[in-house]
């Protein structure tokens, strides 16, 4: 089936993991990045010289990748990008809720156009008054978000001072980019938690033209408002950022007042594009919002195939998975002629090799609740009898669960799981043929 990395690109992935493991340890465990730069990681890395390749794609010197983080999870979660994925990008911009040096990388303020009357006194800015007096000392423990990135539903983490402040952050950093970067012919707004396969992308935006005004992502509804999910990533063409700038800059209060009595700053955002001119392109399951190891590979929507689509985006990654994903794109990238990833590539490159072998402290997203057994190979037994059985785990009070439903999972403390591999295969193989899916436009 060819669905394993040759010998060669498996052993620079494994010598590389190793020693990013331990430049990241040191990174991460430093206190308030004391002692390490962005100079020792970069010096230190075996990654940087193979990743010259990826910088060069073409198309890319035309791409502004702009990353939003916050100084709740800055310190878990942006060490990886600057280890790995930031390396293949020629042109990018960072952006959090205060102005500081991290690792040496200059971080911007996505708040400093906010007006006043909102950062002195709205409940909101209560966190950022305080960065502005303390910098992130001033964070309490409890407010620090930890390396896990999990889907938080409807309404999003209302409680949490780093989550409301994040909405302020879309149309201010929307101004400072195109500022900062008027030339660009795309630009790409992603998250600390979201994956981007790379070269996909690029062979993307050569099949778009970018002198339309393209606002494209994921598409996802609050209320009558459809916009790209923030987090899968938002795809912009220059000329659909300068309408937006111009009509932001020419409304700034009235966007401000709609910003101060809404929750999702990327539906800000996307009413925004909207009126600005540049409605939405919906580009699903290209962009999608769902975590790698948590994907539903036999949906359809509007008869678009998920399984057959180019891949691009990933969301709710913690730092190891980006790794992860780093180091099988770039095997990829130097292993193999095609310019393009489809989600059933992932599938049979990057899932099926993960899954050959039961694993400790691992929940792999079984839903079906079999009952107490006394071990995972009596809860494999109890998959085994079920033909439709894919999968099988084991939770920490010894319950089983099983599903039909194909999933890598994520690390979790105290679970077992465990995949019938032969059925996982023949997944794979008995998936019906697709047809001309390609890119969406």
């Amino acid at each position: 089936m060819g669905v394993l990395l040759g010998r060669a690109n498996r052993r620079f992935v494994y010598t590389a993991s190793a020693l990013l493991c331990i430049i990241l340890y040191l990174t991460w465990h430093t206190p308030h990045g004391a002692g390490v730069t962005r100079r020792d990681v970069a010096l230190q890395s075996p990654l940087a010289p193979e990743t010259s390749h990826c910088r060069d794609l073409p198309g890319a010197n035309d791409t502004l990748v702009i990353m939003k983080t916050g100084s709740t999870e800055i310190r878990d979660k942006l060490p990886i990008h600057l280890a790995t994925t930031l390396k293949c990008y020629p042109n990018y911009m960072i952006f959090s809720d205060i102005e500081e040096t991290f690792l040496d990388e200059p971080i911007l303020d996505a708040l400093e156009d906010v007006s006043a009357r909102y950062k002195d006194s709205h409940d909101d800015f209560e966190l950022y008054r305080r960065l502005q007096r303390g910098g992130r000392k001033a964070l309490k423990p409890s407010e620090l978000s930890g390396p896990v990135s999990r889907s938080q539903g409807g309404g999003g983490k209302p409680t949490n001072p780093g989550w409301r402040l994040d909405k302020w952050k879309f149309l201010p950093m929307a101004r400072r980019t195109l500022q900062e970067y008027p030339d660009q012919k795309w630009y790409l707004f992603i998250e600390t938690d979201t994956y981007i396969f790379w070269k996909t992308l690029l062979a993307y935006l050569a099949a778009l033209d970018w002198t339309k005004p393209y606002y494209m992502g994921a598409q996802i509804n609050i209320g009558d408002i459809t916009f790209a999910h923030g987090g899968t990533g938002i795809l912009v063409s220059r000329p659909a950022l300068q309408m937006v700038v111009r009509h932001y800059i020419d409304h700034k209060d009235e966007w401000e007042d709609f910003t101060a009595g809404h929750w999702a700053g990327d539906c800000v955002l996307g009413k925004a594009f909207k009126d600005a001119g540049a409605p939405i392109t919906y580009a699903w399951p290209i962009f999608q919002s769902d975590d790698i190891g948590d994907m539903n590979y036999g949906r359809t929507d509007n008869q678009h195939r998920l399984w057959c689509h180019p891949t691009v985006a990933y969301h709710h990654l913690a730092p190891p998975v980006v790794q992860d994903l780093w180091e099988f794109e770039q095997a990829w990238m130097q292993g193999s002629a095609s310019a393009v990833l489809r989600h059933k590539d992932i599938f049979a490159q990057y899932i099926l090799p993960r899954v050959a072998e039961p694993r400790e402290n691992w929940d792999n997203h079984c839903d079906k609740d079999e009952g107490p057994v006394s071990c995972l190979d009596e809860c494999e037994a109890l998959c085994e009898k079920d033909k439709s059985c894919l999968q099988f785990a084991l939770d920490p009070d010894g319950r089983c669960y099983t599903t039909a439903r194909p999933n890598l999972g994520e690390a979790h403390r105290g679970w077992d799981a465990g995949w019938m591999y032969n059925r996982m295969q023949a997944f794979y193989e008995d998936a019906s043929p697709c047809g001309d899916e390609g890119w969406l436009t």
